[in-house]
């Protein structure tokens, strides 16, 4: 996950965002030399996934205290739209105030705008407040020099007669707003695959990815 850049992560449930982005909280906190960034999370939960003991389990992976690991993830759970844009205006305050902030984490970034916002007429007014939550996340990003990853959920397009019919939601702002997008899904017997399909400086790939208790896995 690069800093000054948005980095969507979509996929299906069970398809691996949300644990992706436990291991990020823990691994934001690894010294430099280990490919951290000596840092702490800050964790705005739209869907109550987060999981205090998920994160001790990765810790211990990393070799970190896992009690050291949850304090340094600032976990926030917004219950509408405008909470969550709230929670997102204050990590500036929690930066200033001494916190060494350098990861936010959005999971989901559109569950509150899907569930509040129904229907065809509701869309413009949907996506100028997305739209608005974004630019505000990426200013944070270009103020604080931190890292941001979303988590994004998908749909099915019945219109798609070959390939993947699953598409992202959240329409093109979400897609032109995100820096990295990455395509999630499961693979064969356990493993996960990330896609990246979107990236101003990387060619299009796959790679293959394993849940295990400890964290992420790239081996069987």
């Amino acid at each position: 996950v690069e800093t000054k850049s948005i980095t969507e992560a979509f996929g299906a449930f069970g398809s691996g965002k949300t644990q992706v982005a436990h291991s990020l909280a823990c691994s934001v906190q690894l010294p430099k030399t280990k490919g951290g960034a000596e840092g702490m999370a800050v964790y705005i939960d739209t869907e109550a996934t987060f999981r205090p003991e998920r994160i001790k389990q990765i810790a211990k992976g990393y070799g970190m205290n896992p009690e050291d690991a949850l304090k340094k993830i600032l976990v926030a759970r917004a219950f509408s739209s405008d909470h969550q844009m709230l929670l997102a205006e204050k990590v500036s305050d929690l930066i200033n105030a001494g916190n060494p902030i350098k990861l936010v984490i959005v999971d989901s970034i559109m569950n509150l705008f899907r569930s509040e916002f129904v229907g065809r007429g509701m869309l413009a007014d949907r996506q100028q407040k997305l739209n608005q939550h974004l630019h505000q996340l990426q200013k944070l990003a270009d103020s604080y020099n931190l890292a941001i990853y979303i988590t994004n959920q998908v749909m099915s397009r019945p219109d798609m007669l070959f390939g993947d019919p699953t598409a992202a939601v959240g329409g093109n702002i979400v897609g032109h707003a995100s820096t990295y997008r990455l395509y999630f899904r499961k693979g064969k017997k356990d493993s996960r695959v990330a896609k990246l399909i979107d990236s101003p400086n990387m060619p299009d790939a796959e790679c293959l990815f394993f849940l295990r208790e400890a964290g992420l896995s790239d081996k069987e």
